[in-house]
Formats: C-alpha cells, structure tokens, sequence
C-alpha cells in the first residue's frame, strides 16, 4: 500500500509550550501511528535565521525541539525528524522555485506583513528572507512530494503557495510534484494567559511551557486573565469571554466537569481560583508523562539527541535528493 505523506515543521525560536502541544505535537503524533501516512516532521532552523541571529540559542533550539518531539511521543523511528539544514537540497530547489514565483503575491504575504512591521517596531529593516520565506516553506512542503501539511491555519496561505507553484513547475516542465492540501487539524490555537494573543514564546510570564512543573503551572495559572467584568467571588462570569474557560475547551477538561463549571461560573457558586484548580489538574495530567519521557531521554546521554537528527537527516535527504535531481533535469540543470 501507498502511504501518503505527511510534512509539517516548527522554527526553531525557543522552547515549546502548551499551544505547540495543542496546536501541532500532539497531531504529529496522532498522524505517525496512522499506518497508511508516511510522516516528515522537520526543525525549520533556516527559516529562523529570517528573525533570530544569536547560533548559540539556535543550536540550544533545536534539540530541546527534538528532545520535545520525542517527550510527546514521536517514534523516529517511525517518523522521520530532521533539521532543515541537514538537507542543503531543500535550498537548491527553493532557488528553482525562486525563478517562477511570482514577485508580487510575496509582497503581499500576511506572514511578510506582519513579521515586517515588527521588526521595524523594534529599529530592525527587514531581510530578504523574509521576504523569500514562502518559497522555502513550499520546497519544504514539495522536496518530499508531501500531499498533506498539518499546519496552524496562519500557515494555510503558505500552503496555497505551495499549491500554486507546484501547479506552475507542473505546467511549465512535467508532472512531478503532487498537489499538497493544507490539514486544519492542527489549527488550534491556545491564547496567552494574559489574554493578549495567541500564547508565544517569547512570553515567559503567559505560556505553560511543556517542562514546566507542577508549581509553576499554579504560580501562572493563579493570576491568569479570566472574565474582566467578574471583580468579587459571588459576581456571576460569562464563560464565553473568560480566558480559562477556552483552556478548558482545548485541553479537553471532562464534558462533566465543563458542564459544572459553565454552570456554576453564571450563578456565582464557583469561584475564578476554583475553575484554576481544576484546569492546573488537567494541564498537569497533560505535561507529567512528557515530562517522564524527556527525563528518559535526558538519562541517554546528551549524544542521543544527536543520533536522532543525524539519522532522521540521512532519511530525509536521500528522498529529496532524488525529488530535487528529478526537478533539475525537468528545468535543464542536472548535476554534470
């Protein structure tokens, strides 16, 4: 049988919290035990080169990734880890892909937009790869002929440039990459705990990172954003506006308990610190095993992360040094 392939990837920007487990680990791993999917999950480190420079924390990055994806359950094994530049291909056939792409729909990228105005916020002018990053997300997407991407929906127009310059390179040279469709599964995004966007990074104080522990999951989830219009105990909440409550939603709290708590938040008759305490029990039921699991692979000694990436990187280039040769000769520049 036929497996189909699957790719999706994480930048390598700093450690990984709760909002990557809800909005992409856990269906990376969920997709590698479906034995009819061939899965490529790779650290997107040269596209991280487009906003951090400092190649200690990037180094550092990628294999507390690494070490998360395999904490959460992947078997490399089964699914095929890599770090983007493990594969210098995937660059050449971004150059390829560079000569067809159409200028204009770059500039007008919401990602080039918004990462933009950032930087210049903060005195930075932006870089070319920025400006380039969709290209090298659709190699990525197509050096593996991946017909799936499970990606957050702020990726999906990566993904339908994806689609369209596969389409041209088609059109243009010879039927050779498949249409890659975007998979909004993992399109869940868990807010901050400062209700002030979606949960980032870089924003130590708001995000439930994935080695948190038990402590410092209370210590944020106590002063959490929760319903603003709630001041006292006994004040009646709405449970649509309340931060917590869509917590409780993603983590999949108990239907039970869900019922309660959307209940008894309107009466009054459960206090804003309670409705925490039962969502702490649920992060916490959530993190421990990752938690375990990483303290195992820490006791494997600091090489074993390496084995994984080198022979996760072998894996992936031999498939897409076949894949980028097949596009070279398509467009007249084999390998002489």
């Amino acid at each position: 049988m036929e497996r189909q392939i699957v790719l999706s990837g994480i930048r390598a920007t700093g450690k990984l919290h709760l909002g990557n487990y809800v909005g992409a680990l856990k269906n990376f791993v969920e997709l590698s035990r479906d034995e009819a999917k061939e899965c490529f999950y790779f650290i997107a480190n040269l596209h991280t080169l487009t906003t951090h420079t400092n190649p200690f924390e990037l180094r550092a990055s990628v294999k507390d990734i690494v070490r998360d994806f395999l904490a959460c359950g992947l078997d490399p094994k089964v699914a095929t880890i890599y770090a983007q530049s493990s594969v210098p291909e995937i660059t050449e056939l971004s150059w390829i892909l560079s000569c067809i792409a159409p200028l204009n729909l770059l500039t007008i990228m919401p990602h080039f937009k918004e990462k933009r105005d950032k930087l210049n916020e903060s005195g930075i002018t932006e870089n070319a790869g920025l400006l380039t990053y969709p290209i090298l997300m659709a190699a990525d997407i197509l050096c593996v002929k991946s017909e799936l991407v499970p990606v957050g929906d702020d990726q999906a127009p990566h993904v339908e440039f994806a689609r369209e310059l596969a389409k041209k390179f088609n059109d243009m040279f010879g039927e050779l990459f498949p249409m890659p469709k975007f998979f909004g599964g993992a399109g869940l995004r868990l807010p901050g705990l400062d209700n002030r966007g979606k949960m980032s990074k870089s924003e130590a104080s708001s995000v439930i990172y994935l080695d948190d522990s038990h402590d410092a999951v209370w210590k944020k989830l106590k002063v959490a954003i929760t319903d603003p219009q709630r001041v006292k105990r006994r004040d009646p909440g709405n449970p649509d506006v309340c931060n917590i409550f869509t917590f409780h939603h993603a983590l999949e709290t108990p239907v039970d308990d869900i019922a309660r708590i959307t209940r008894e938040c309107k009466s009054g008759e459960i206090g804003c610190i309670e409705c925490k305490e039962i969502l702490a029990k649920v992060v916490n039921d959530i993190l421990r095993p990752i938690n375990e699991r990483r303290e195992q692979i820490i006791g494997l000694g600091a090489g074993y992360i390496d084995e994984v990436m080198h022979d996760g990187g072998l894996r992936a280039r031999k498939v897409i040094q076949q894949t980028v040769a097949e596009a070279k000769e398509l467009v007249g520049v084999p390998c002489y």
